[in-house]
């Protein structure tokens, strides 16, 4: 298809004129961060999602950090790079990568709470269902996209029946998902993505709103997402929240945000809720 050959040429020159760590390959800005002091006994992980680098979260980490939390914000794999690598990951890896994050941080901390974002909130989800937490921080998740009315069907619907022809779709920087303007051209991901890396999300999104995962969380939740989010659907977020087991959970709807909550207006209350939550894990 000719789209899929301009789009090939295009996202190699991206790639080819992307600043970017000459040794890691990592672009500049979307490197792993860990932060917070050593002699603490409490971590956080933080998850970033789709297409994105930890750079999706702005300076909550390090506002989680001057609270005295050791803070890991991971990259996922096929993430921060090149989005030929994203084309090439699996589910399967993904899950595994917060895994192995998590087990890292399980052997050296007492307390350990897991936040993730968009479909890092789908592998947070995920993630609870299989190791013991005793946080978990899920802001603005992903179960399932957004549907607008003029989609006529469901977005995952047309994913799936496009993805086999279309092989990328161009995001532009100022694009991002973000009501807060200048925001825009400061956070840091893929305008090139691949449609199988759409195909992989919603494999993620499907098993992490499945009953057989949601039953086995019951640690303390909060869940923090936009009323107005146009990426991820608030109401499945709605729906998964209502049948957690927990009996410790809280839910926080925002108003004017979009899906980048962290850059966004009410950046400030999404850091104090995290805050105050953390706060309350150790009380």
């Amino acid at each position: 298809m000719f789209w899929n050959r301009v789009a090939e040429e295009r996202v190699t020159l991206h790639d080819q004129q992307t600043p970017r760590d000459p040794d890691t390959g990592i672009i500049e800005g979307a490197e792993p961060r860990t932060l917070g002091p050593e002699n603490t006994d409490k971590a956080v992980l933080f998850v970033h999602g789709f297409a994105g680098t930890p750079n999706s979260f702005h300076d909550l980490p390090d506002q989680v950090a001057e609270a005295g939390w050791r803070v890991r914000a991971m990259l996922l794999p096929g993430h921060g790079t090149s989005p030929r690598e994203f084309a090439q990951t699996t589910a399967a890896a993904l899950r595994q990568s917060v895994l192995d994050e998590l087990a890292e941080l399980r052997e050296r901390y007492d307390t350990v709470v897991l936040l993730g974002h968009s479909m890092g909130g789908a592998l947070a989800t995920l993630a609870a269902s299989e190791v013991a937490l005793e946080g978990l921080i899920l802001t603005a998740p992903y179960y399932r996209i957004t549907y607008q009315w003029y989609y006529i069907l469901r977005p995952e619907t047309w994913v799936g029946m496009v993805a086999p022809l279309v092989h990328w779709v161009y995001r532009a920087p100022g694009l991002q998902p973000v009501n807060r303007i200048e925001a825009r051209s400061e956070i840091i991901s893929y305008n090139w993505i691949p449609s199988r890396g759409g195909r992989t999300a919603m494999i993620l999104a499907a098993q992490a709103q499945s009953d057989r995962t949601i039953e086995k969380i019951t640690v303390p939740t909060l869940l923090i997402h936009s009323k107005r989010d146009t990426v991820t659907d608030p109401t499945s977020s709605q729906a998964v929240f209502e049948k957690l087991p927990a009996v410790d959970k809280r839910a926080v709807w925002l108003e004017t945000s979009d899906h980048i909550i962290f850059w966004d207006f009410e950046r400030r209350q999404v850091a104090a809720e995290v805050l105050a939550f953390l706060a309350r894990i150790r009380g």
